[in-house]
């Protein structure tokens, strides 16, 4: 069998779903994308392409998902049953990790591995272990693109590298083993470095809105490194966040938003909101880019729509 290409995020759960199809020997090359830049078409694909975690591209050959807003946004497209989807699983890790047979195909994948696929991928998080992360909590948010560890120092090996090197070695060694690698204790070592900074800076630019907290980053120099969650460990009476944040190169400003993972009041639906905006996500959580000029018009639109 033609051996193909793996597109995925960079993630724990793409290295979880690479680890997958790298142990069935169906990938030989991994490609790491922004799903923003699938749903607009810059990633060229193919029938030799497998997706997991992003926008479903007619294009590939399977695509794995858990989200449910790409149930809704498909519903008039013909996915040619080449689209894999649990709404119900944690992590498209175990979407993945299922479809192929699960134990009985893939023995060396540790149920400890999809347990900590799924519990980070749902965001299955204490408040103890958003304020002070260990194990596979850790490894996930250094690995979580938006802790930003990469705007702080030029690593000795770029995140592609150590993902790569992640694939194989988080196979057979355990999560203390990983986290004392030395490419993965550098950045162990800047997320504490960083811990404190990031909730000074937090708790200055916060603003709460009824159970809504903005933080708007667009005016802040730097923007120190954290974990996502801290926003709610730090303001658990509010519900959602809204992170307001420049795009690539400021040619747009994302808009993120998320359910506090510490209160679970709310019952709106994000992914909803931000399909209407032209974004996406799931029920607690989603982005949309908007245009820089109308985002201070639609701000206070989406912040109302989040306290109904």
């Amino acid at each position: 069998m033609e051996k193909k290409r793996l597109v995925t995020r960079s993630d724990f759960d793409g290295l979880v779903c690479a680890m997958i199809l790298r142990e069935l020997d169906i990938i030989d090359e991994i490609k790491f994308v922004h799903p923003k830049d699938v749903q607009d078409g810059k990633v060229e694909l193919s029938e030799n392409d497998i997706t997991t975690n992003l926008p479903f591209d007619p294009r590939v050959c399977l695509a794995f998902d858990h989200h449910e807003s790409e149930v809704d946004r498909l519903r008039s497209i013909e996915t040619g049953n080449k689209l894999v989807i649990e709404p119900g699983a944690r992590s498209t890790a175990r979407v993945v990790y299922n479809y192929y047979g699960g134990k009985e195909t893939l023995p060396r994948v540790t149920e400890e591995l999809m347990q900590a696929v799924d519990k980070g991928d749902s965001a299955d998080f204490t408040l103890d272990e958003i304020l002070d992360p260990k194990g596979w909590v850790l490894l996930h948010y250094l690995m979580d693109p938006r802790t930003g560890l990469g705007r702080f120092r030029n690593f000795r090996i770029s995140n592609y590298d150590l993902m790569m090197q992640l694939i194989s070695y988080c196979m057979d060694h355990s999560i203390d083993e990983i986290l004392l690698l030395p490419d993965v204790k550098e950045r162990v070592d800047l997320y504490f470095e960083q811990a404190e900074l990031f909730k000074e800076q937090l708790k200055r630019i916060a603003k709460v809105y009824g159970k809504v907290v903005v933080l708007d980053l667009r005016n802040e120099e730097t923007i120190h490194a954290g974990n996502r969650f801290m926003i709610y460990a730090l303001y658990p009476e509010t519900q959602i966040s809204v992170h307001v944040a420049w795009g690539f190169q400021k040619q747009n400003t994302a808009v993120m938003i998320g359910k506090s993972i510490v209160n679970r009041g709310s019952d709106v639906d994000i992914g909803e909101l931000c399909l209407k905006h032209g974004g996406g996500g799931h029920k607690n959580a989603g982005t949309c880019q908007l245009d820089n000029s109308s985002v201070d018009a639609l701000l206070p639109e989406i912040i109302a729509a989040l306290n109904k």
